[in-house]
């Protein structure tokens, strides 16, 4: 195929679809109209001799083929953008750019606050996009569905970048007036407790339970929930404790009476952020990545 006979903003067509599954949302990122969006479409089908996207009861979900050709296309597409802005270097206060980043729930309650600040006072024509971390990392900022994942990464491949963005000690909350609050917690006073515990997978124990295991202890786990957004109703209406990170204990703290203990052992969450190395020298990811980083570093 000679490229000189292609339309290469089918491939910013390409990528947009790719990334929101929806026509009409796939022309409002790229600035084009859904009938232009759709005729698009059909061109790129004929281009691949595929169908690329398949509409589903939900979304167009995309073909295997599209699923191949997806990561070449976001590469190109980056690089051609790299290409652009050499020696223009990245000025935030002009920016219109999307950033987007994989959060799992805790960093994006831990960040969001200072990372809207950020965004507000540096970058205030740019979007912050937060979207829930999936488990296939990996391939999520292999296709640029992400620029940054914020999570707990393990066992990343070669071509994604890591560096750990901030540790944060677990301590115990419970409503105030809580008997357990009266008086510093024990080992075996805190298992001793009915337990909240927040399993996004409803998985019936934590690390935190293998870790008591070792002292011969057991928590009883008396209610699960999927999200911290639930925690502070739970605690409010009985004498259920709950063990979060102390970022979010504050967060709790703000909204509700809430008494915040301190766990009566050592046990942290670690939150890395990871990114494709092809964006490592992007002037515009790499002020993103500093602002994740600058709102890591504040003891919020």
């Amino acid at each position: 195929m000679d490229i000189r006979a292609v339309d290469l903003n089918l491939l910013k067509a390409f990528d947009a679809l790719m990334n929101e599954r929806a026509v009409t949302r796939a022309a409002g990122r790229i600035g084009l109209s859904q009938p232009a969006m759709s005729h698009a479409l059909s061109r790129l089908r004929g281009l691949f001799a595929d169908d690329l996207f398949v509409r589903t009861a939900t979304n167009m979900e995309p073909t295997a083929r599209a699923r191949e050709i997806a990561p070449l296309v976001a590469t190109a597409i980056e690089h051609i953008e790299a290409a652009l802005s050499l020696g223009a270097g990245f000025d935030p206060a002009r920016s219109a750019a999307i950033f987007t980043a994989g959060m799992a729930e805790y960093a994006e309650i831990a960040l969001v606050g200072q990372l809207a600040q950020a965004f507000a006072r540096e970058a205030p024509g740019a979007t912050l996009r937060l979207l829930p971390a999936g488990i296939a990392i990996a391939e999520q900022l292999d296709r640029g569905a992400i620029d940054v994942a914020v999570a707990h990464l393990q066992n990343l491949p070669a071509h994604i970048d890591s560096m750990v963005l901030l540790r944060d000690p677990f301590v115990v909350v419970a409503r105030k007036g809580h008997p357990a609050a009266a008086q510093p917690l024990s080992l075996e006073a805190y298992a001793a407790q009915q337990h909240v515990l927040v399993s996004p997978r409803g998985t019936t124990s934590g690390a935190l339970d293998r870790i008591l295991v070792d002292f011969g202890l057991k928590r009883r786990l008396a209610l699960l929930v999927a999200t911290y957004l639930a925690v502070p109703a739970a605690l409010a209406a009985s004498d259920l404790v709950a063990t979060v990170p102390r970022r979010t204990a504050r967060q709790i703290a703000a909204t509700a009476e809430i008494a915040i203990m301190p766990l009566p052992i050592d046990f942290a969450t670690t939150v890395s952020m990871a990114w494709h190395r092809r964006a490592a020298s992007d002037p515009a990811q790499a002020w993103f990545r500093a602002m994740l980083t600058e709102a890591a570093a504040e003891d919020g």
